[in-house]
């Protein structure tokens, strides 16, 4: 009986003898793996281990950190602006906007005695090129240089400050894209915006965008439209110079446009007499004005109609409304399928208007026969800026 006892506690030793090698055993394999790929134990002395401790000291030396270390400018205003900023990569990322009266100095250096590069005025944007706690080098339109850090909005707070502006607008990629009066594909038709057209956005949403556009406001599918924000850029001293003198020559054309105007208004005068078509005609008047001049306001709009009669008026040009409007080289939207889809579609009843006045004799740009959106005028004679278009005469 003693034996068989004994026998039986020797077997169950023998078991728990077999577990307790089998765990501690594959205990040791995972330290082994573990400290094989961690620490070279082989390398390892007494003095690297610490006093009553059990873990090892690592012996790697600290690394240095170079003496011309530039820190990344992005890494630091995230440091300094918080974590919604630190991780900002939309459209101002490393780009400011700045929007105070009634400008901001750009100098040479990052002092305020240091020579003025150029001015930028409210509602202007650039690049940030290094960004310091007082001044931050810059770049916009050709002017490179440090403006005070406090006076600029980056990133983040660059977007923020834009879009509080109002200055969001969005250029037609399309050739021609239907302006309708509500977001629905079968809302009526209010206008047609050609390609590279812009317009100030009301309000962006995923299938259609809300623009204005003349007098009034309408929707057209964001899908062919390109979304920006409409700011400006910094100017040199040079071109803030040119500016002004371009200014000075642009009012006293003006002024002696006007005193063109009022002697052309004396009774007798061709320019302003009235002009009898068919209303095929006035119609085809409407739509052109309205291709040319759709988005802009009535006394734009006025002026294009005023444009194509005086070619009519004038025996330098063809003599009708077809005629002019048709000819080669000379509108482009009566040749690529702009102007068809306006004549199917109707033109503004402000179109409608400025032509029917326009027929009628009233004329606000005297005899000019030429517009364009953009004219070095150095190139041309006399002229007149009305809108988004440059009135003017060789």
């Amino acid at each position: 009986m003693m034996g068989k006892k004994l026998k039986n506690v020797m077997l169950h030793m023998m078991v728990s003898a077999t577990a307790v090698s089998l765990l501690f055993g594959s205990t040791m394999c995972v330290f082994a793996e573990d400290t094989e790929a961690d620490v070279q134990i082989a390398e390892m002395n007494d003095a690297e281990m610490t006093p009553n401790s059990e873990k090892l000291v690592s012996r790697k030396a600290p690394k240095e950190v170079p003496e011309n270390l530039t820190l990344n400018k992005t890494d630091v205003l995230g440091d300094l602006m918080g974590s919604e900023r630190l991780f900002y990569s939309g459209e101002f990322a490393g780009k400011f906007v700045v929007n105070t009266e009634p400008y901001l100095e750009i100098h040479s250096e990052s002092s305020s005695e240091s020579s003025v590069e150029g001015k930028i005025y409210p509602a202007s944007f650039g690049v940030v090129e290094e960004w310091g706690p007082e001044w931050t080098k810059v770049s916009s339109g050709n002017v490179t240089g440090y403006i005070p850090t406090g006076d600029i909005h980056i990133g983040y707070d660059a977007e923020k400050l834009a879009e509080t502006m109002g200055c969001r607008e969005v250029k037609v990629t399309a050739d021609s894209l239907n302006i309708r009066r509500e977001a629905a594909a079968d809302s009526d038709v209010v206008a047609t915006a050609v390609e590279n057209e812009v317009f100030t956005v009301v309000e962006t949403g995923e299938a259609w965008t809300r623009i204005n556009y003349g007098d009034g406001e309408g929707f057209v599918s964001t899908e062919y439209v390109d979304e920006g924000f409409k700011l400006d850029e910094a100017l040199t001293t040079a071109e803030e110079e040119a500016l002004a003198a371009e200014a000075e020559a642009r009012e006293a054309a003006e002024a002696a446009g006007s005193s063109a105007s009022n002697e052309e208004a004396n009774p007798g005068t061709s320019a302003s007499a009235p002009v009898s078509v068919s209303s095929d005609e006035a119609y085809l008047l409407a739509c052109m004005v309205y291709v040319e001049s759709g988005a802009e306001s009535y006394e734009g709009q006025l002026a294009v109609a005023n444009v194509i009669m005086n070619r009519v008026r004038s025996e330098r040009f063809d003599n009708t409304i077809a005629e002019v409007i048709y000819a080669p080289g000379q509108f482009p939207g009566a040749h690529n399928g702009v102007l068809d889809g306006v004549l199917a579609s109707g033109p503004s009843a402000s179109c409608i208007q400025a032509a029917e006045e326009a027929l009628a004799g009233v004329n606000n740009i005297g005899d000019y026969y030429y517009f364009n959106g953009y004219v070095d005028t150095s190139t041309v004679g006399s002229y007149t800026v009305i809108g988004g278009h440059t009135f003017y005469n060789y």
